[in-house]
């Protein structure tokens, strides 16, 4: 095997620092995905072709990284494999940084529409005489039925209000 720079430094090495083997290369693989990686490996061993797999390095310091590698096994007419090239990139900070914004949306989601449905709450508790905890079931349970989202179901409930017409809708729930 030969590596480049970069594969040396995502696993956490330098050239001269190992013997690049398949071993090490299997060696430094997550343990749930030595398996994919090795039938990926096999089959293109196997006649050739290309494949790639998202999968996970574990570092020469015990990091965890998200790689993605491509692979091209060149085949000869015969079908017997004369070599395999490929490349490895790691994405952990790319993926990092997408799961930060997707947690981000999700928690600003979830209190950016708190506002409104406390109102829509309070407006169920005062017309049907229950408390919090029962008012925001009335809520879930419309939003459940509905295929609505509960934040769109509290919405069309404050509108409502705000035109005289809450106990017209809220008799629908």
């Amino acid at each position: 095997m030969e590596w480049s720079e970069g594969m040396y430094g995502i696993h956490g090495l330098k050239k001269g620092d190992v013997v690049p083997t398949w071993e090490l290369f299997m060696a430094h693989k997550h343990p749930l995905d030595r398996e994919p990686v090795r039938a990926l490996w096999t089959n293109l061993l196997d006649g050739g072709g290309q494949g790639a797999l998202l999968h996970r390095v574990i570092d020469a310091r015990g990091r965890e990284r998200r790689v993605f590698s491509a692979v091209q096994a060149v085949a000869e007419p015969s079908g017997q494999v004369e070599y395999v090239r490929g490349f490895m990139v790691d994405v952990t900070q790319s993926l990092r940084i997408e799961s930060q914004h997707a947690a981000e949306e999700a928690i600003e989601g979830a209190y950016g529409h708190k506002a409104l449905i406390e109102q829509a709450k309070g407006i169920v508790m005062a017309l049907r005489g229950v408390d919090g905890q029962a008012a925001f079931q009335v809520l879930a349970t419309r939003s459940q039925h509905a295929n609505t989202k509960l934040h769109i179901v509290a919405e069309e409930l404050v509108n409502a209000a705000a035109d005289g017409k809450a106990a017209e809708v809220l008799a629908g729930y």
